[in-house]
C-alpha cells in the first residue's frame, strides 16, 4: 500500500528519508541559522510524531495547512488549540489547518482522538516567534553540533489574550 501525503501522512511529518540535520539559515526563520532537514517527502516511513523542520517553519511562516500544505485563507483557518502559558502569552507550535483537513486528522490521529477536542476558528491577532535551541541537548537530539551559538528550531505561534481562553472565565 502506498501512502498519500495529505491524506494518510501529514505534509509537515517527518520521513525517515529526511531525517538528519544541519545548521544552515533558514529564508522561513528570517534567515536566522536554524536547524535543517533535507525534503525527501515519502521517502522512507513517516515520522509521524516528529515534524519536519523547515516545513513545520514554512506552515507557521505561510499559514500553510499541516496536513495537506497548502495555503489556508480566513473562513478556512482552523486550529487546534494546543499549547500552554507562556510568560502572559499562550503559545503553540500548531500551525492552521482546513476545516476538511481537521476533520481528516481527528480520525486519522491518535493523539487528536483521545484528546477529543473539535478545532475551532483560527484566532486573530497572531505573533510569529523563533524557538531558539542550543546546547548539548540540540547536539543530541538533532545529531548536529551547534557550538553554543543559539539557532532556531520550530516557530510558534503566540497570542497576548487569545479569546478562546477568556470566553466563561
Amino acid at each position: 500500500m502506498s501512502l498519500i501525503i495529505g491524506r494518510d501522512v501529514p505534509w509537515n511529518a517527518t520521513w525517515s528519508g529526511e531525517d538528519r540535520h544541519e545548521i544552515r539559515p533558514c529564508r522561513f526563520a528570517g534567515n536566522r541559522l536554524a536547524i535543517w532537514s533535507p525534503f525527501a517527502l515519502g521517502s522512507g516511513k513517516p515520522l509521524f510524531a516528529k515534524p519536519h523542520t523547515v516545513r513545520q517553519r514554512k506552515s507557521i511562516s505561510e499559514m500553510r495547512c499541516t496536513v495537506c500544505g497548502e495555503r489556508t485563507e480566513f473562513g478556512n483557518r482552523w486550529w487546534w488549540p494546543r499549547g500552554s502559558w507562556r510568560n502572559d502569552w499562550w503559545v503553540s507550535t500548531e500551525a492552521p489547518v482546513h476545516f476538511a483537513c481537521a476533520e481528516l486528522a481527528r480520525h486519522a490521529c491518535p493523539v487528536l482522538r483521545k484528546a477529543g477536542h473539535d478545532p475551532i476558528p483560527f484566532p486573530e491577532g497572531e505573533q510569529v516567534l523563533f524557538a531558539l535551541v542550543g546546547g548539548e541537548d540540540t547536539d543530541r537530539d538533532f545529531g548536529v553540533k551547534v557550538n553554543g551559538r543559539k539557532v532556531v528550531g520550530h516557530l510558534k505561534l503566540a497570542w497576548r489574550a487569545p479569546w478562546f481562553l477568556q470566553e466563561g472565565s
